[in-house]
């Protein structure tokens, strides 16, 4: 009797055992595979037609759905609204979202810095600098970052005033066009339209304006958000490493991939215009005081232009990157 008592308690011990192992099993299958799906607001830019173009987050267990808006306010307003879980936007829109919610946002990353904006001139110009273009016709947007940067340019040598010019404004569509047919004697834009023009017409790189102004492009999210979805922005930010691991690894691979998934959203970009992009441009991901510090001097600046009434204190956490950078391939 006493020998039945021995073993029923052993079999009830090993069942006990075996609901915990089963039970902590399960636990771990839900913590790396039930991540919920998350909304994210993109923007036409060239890392964005990467992310479009290869799933980088099915690996980590997240689902993204991944929207790509026309502009950066329309995109500001989704996050604020709660369209959206995350979205990316120019250090003008970061400045712009901080003003209209303070506290309530938060850097996650960056995605790209440096290059982004260029004046190009026509295919053997004798132009090589500002200087030789005063009292000249110039293409530019005017009231996005392409004016800011080159406002900058003129504040910082000291001895050029936005006068001297004949701005011309024109869509960034129309600008090698325009560059190439004479009407005007540069333009200056944010890419991909310089690499564009360089590889249909020809044009060259007068100047850029990374040594000017970073104008990061930074990823944002709410204070709410995060709070409660650590898990799924840690595995969004390592597929946002493996892009960017990609573009370094294997640029000719990131390029075709990103032409057909602009092809795909109706852009025909061709992959040479990705690549010099790709190489043009720095797509790494650190928040470091240098981004910070851009991201103040764009808001001294819109000030300044009356542009905006108030700097605002940009708030970031890198807690998020610098988990998906643990055990990352």
């Amino acid at each position: 009797m006493k020998n039945q008592e021995n073993r029923l308690t052993i079999l009830i011990t090993l069942l006990i055992i075996s609901l915990l192992v089963l039970s902590s099993c399960q636990n771990a299958g839900s913590a790396s595979g039930d991540l919920d799906s998350i909304k994210y607001g993109g923007q036409l830019y060239p890392e964005e037609y990467l992310l479009k173009g290869k799933d980088f987050w099915s690996q980590y267990g997240l689902t993204v759905e991944h929207t790509l808006f026309s502009s950066g306010s329309e995109n500001n307003q989704a996050l604020i609204s709660g369209a959206i879980d995350i979205n990316i936007g120019s250090d003008s829109k970061s400045v712009g979202l901080f003003n209209a919610m303070g506290d309530k946002i938060i850097i996650i990353a960056a995605s790209q810095r440096g290059d982004r904006y260029s004046t190009m001139v026509g295919e053997g110009s004798p132009i090589t600098s500002w200087y030789d273009m005063v009292g000249e016709k110039v293409g530019i947007r005017l009231g996005t970052g392409a004016e800011q940067v080159v406002r900058r340019y003129f504040d910082e040598v000291g001895d050029l005033k936005w006068e001297d010019f004949e701005w011309i404004n024109l869509k960034v569509e129309d600008m090698a066009a325009a560059l190439a047919d004479g009407s005007v004697a540069s333009f200056t834009a944010w890419e991909p339209t310089p690499a564009i023009a360089q590889a249909t017409t020809n044009a060259q790189v007068m100047m850029s304006y990374g040594d000017i102004a970073l104008t990061p492009v930074v990823i944002h999210t709410t204070v709410e958000f995060a709070q409660s979805h650590r898990e799924e922005l840690v595995a969004f930010l390592r597929g946002h490493l493996d892009k960017f691991s990609l573009i370094n690894s294997d640029v000719d691979e990131a390029a075709r991939i990103a032409a057909e998934a602009a092809s795909a959203q109706g852009s025909e970009i061709s992959p040479e215009v990705f690549k010099t992009i790709f190489e043009r441009v720095d797509f790494s991901l650190e928040v470091d005081d240098d981004v910070i510090a851009s991201l103040e001097n764009t808001a001294q600046f819109l000030k300044n232009a009356e542009a905006v009434d108030k700097i605002p204190e940009f708030y970031v956490d890198t807690s998020f990157l610098e988990e998906a950078k643990q055990n990352h391939n």
